[in-house]
């Protein structure tokens, strides 16, 4: 299909852009041009999300991703938060360094589709970088490691930042509407290579006894499955997923949470599983257990 086509091609160049500028106290040229682009951004994401024919919400979708671009090549633009865009997540970096953008389109055929950008918060410029869904596309999706061409699409909700040995790591935590039988949480990192670039994944979840670079949890689509950063555990902390009927083993669309929580704890340049978190130690945990 040729708007898919389109879609994909949209955030296709890495774009540098929006020079910062001193302002002189009470000037608003700048935070209104933003704004005014806001608005336009505020009514396509609405269509994204509630518009009936799919043709309608694959187009409004093309031309969020051409006015966010215009939107961010004003200067200062960085600085501005776009509070009113309900449908999309938009996290900064708690080092500021960057702000990451994800959203998704529903197809009729009920699979999503994910988009994301990446705005670099430089000292001269602003650089953007697309993120293209390759989920369906990627090998080895445990294991790899993928550059913004090749995103394992998700909408992310959660970002934790830490340092190793100098080195800059971004936890992301995604949700994916797999299909109509299956959810999907990707645990991933996010890490920036000696040119600046983006890359995603890194084999340091030890999983078992598994090195892995991701983490992917499959569930039943009806299931509300915990996969958060909890600050006062200082660890990841996800829901024990089991199938319903133990003869469905490795049937994810019959995953449930068993109402135990598991968690990954930093050790030495490794997230490592531990099982029981709050049974076993009692521990008050940072968060609603019930949200994500």
């Amino acid at each position: 299909m040729r708007y898919l086509s389109a879609l994909a091609f949209s955030f296709l160049f890495l774009v540098s852009l929006g020079q910062r500028v001193d302002v002189k106290t009470g000037d608003s040229t700048y935070i209104d041009s933003i704004r005014n682009y806001e608005y336009q951004l505020e009514g396509l994401s609405h269509n994204i999300i509630n518009a009936q024919d799919q043709v309608e919400r694959i187009t409004s979708c093309y031309y969020f991703i051409q006015t966010l671009k215009t939107a961010l090549s004003i200067p200062n633009s960085f600085d501005y938060d776009f509070t009113t865009i309900k449908t999309v997540s938009v996290i900064r970096s708690d080092d500021d360094r960057f702000r990451l953008f994800t959203w998704n389109l529903l197809l009729d055929s009920g699979v999503y589709m994910y988009f994301g950008a990446i705005q670099m918060n430089n000292f001269d410029s602003l650089e953007l970088y697309g993120l293209y869904d390759s989920s369906e596309y990627n090998k080895d999706l445990y294991y790899g490691q993928f550059d913004n061409r090749h995103w394992m699409g998700a909408l992310v909700y959660q970002m934790h930042h830490y340092k190793f040995k100098k080195k800059n790591y971004y936890l992301t935590f995604g949700w994916d509407g797999q299909d109509a039988k299956t959810n999907r949480k990707i645990l991933d990192v996010l890490w920036f290579d000696e040119e600046g670039k983006p890359q995603f994944g890194e084999e340091i979840f030890d999983f078992d006894g598994d090195l892995q670079s991701r983490i992917i949890f499959d569930f039943n689509d009806n299931a509300a499955m915990l996969l958060r950063y909890d600050k006062n555990e200082e660890a990841i902390v996800f829901a024990n997923l089991v199938p319903i009927n133990p003869l469905m083993v490795g049937m994810h669309e019959n995953y449930v949470p068993d109402g135990t929580y598991d968690y990954l704890k930093f050790e030495k340049g490794i997230w490592r599983r531990y099982k029981m978190m709050f049974e076993s130690r009692g521990k008050k945990h940072g968060g609603d257990l019930r949200k994500f």
